[in-house]
């Protein structure tokens, strides 16, 4: 949460943390940060037994509740911003040379910044991809695991085994974790598909800068400027 400091910190110590689908997994224990007072990351007590320090960028504060990005969903969401500025930026130097705005040297320099920036996100592209389809079988698996004891537990119930209330509570549980599971593979499964969309995307198809925003008028001289990300 950009802009947290010490001083705005006991709004939160000791509160509950969920994921984004609505999962309890913590509480706010402690707290790590620099010498202005910004808050930098947070200790999270997870199931009351394991601790952990925790990035504040993976934190959401909305409406009074503390969501935590799983580290698979931050780690996607980085990627994607990144993946996604450096072809718009690609794109937008095209134009430029297209346009003969910047000198032939200038686009070749900022031509290579960019190409060695793809070579490097299309090695860590990889990376978060096994972490997405790796959480993807453990979701899979975790959905089969809860469908055989949803049959158990019907087979019980239509057996005579166990009363009409222990089964509904017992079905309300598992078909609210089921529902929390989809949610969550089809959330994985989206940023797999952002994440090859934007990987296979050609550089003069990439989403430009507004051609029209950018045009100088006649009393204008252009500024050929282009910012990079090293």
């Amino acid at each position: 949460m950009p802009g947290l400091t010490v001083e705005k910190i006991d709004e939160y110590l000791g509160k509950p943390v969920n994921d984004p689908y609505g999962r309890r997994v913590g509480y706010i224990v402690g707290f790590y940060s620099d010498s202005d007072g910004n808050i930098s990351s947070l200790e999270v007590s997870f199931n009351d037994f394991d601790f952990k320090q925790v990035e504040i960028e993976r934190f959401r504060f909305e409406n009074g509740n503390i969501i935590l990005l799983p580290e698979w969903e931050y780690m996607a969401t980085v990627l994607e911003n990144r993946l996604e500025r450096v072809k718009k930026r690609a794109a937008a130097l095209e134009e430029l040379n297209s346009r003969k705005e910047i000198p032939k040297h200038t686009y070749e320099e900022f031509k290579k910044k960019l190409e060695e920036s793809l070579i490097k996100l299309k090695e860590d592209s990889k990376n978060v991809k096994e972490v997405l389809r790796k959480r993807m079988h453990e979701i899979e698996d975790m959905i089969v695991e809860l469908e055989k004891t949803v049959t158990a537990v019907k087979v019980s119930y239509i057996g005579g085994e166990i009363p009409e209330k222990a089964y509904k509570a017992s079905m309300d549980h598992l078909r609210r974790n089921l529902d929390i599971l989809s949610s969550e593979k089809a959330s994985v499964k989206n940023h797999l598909d952002r994440i090859e969309a934007l990987e296979n995307l050609p550089v003069d198809t990439a989403v430009k800068v507004s051609v029209a925003a950018e045009t100088p008028s006649k009393s204008q001289q252009p500024i050929p400027v282009v910012v990079v990300e090293s």
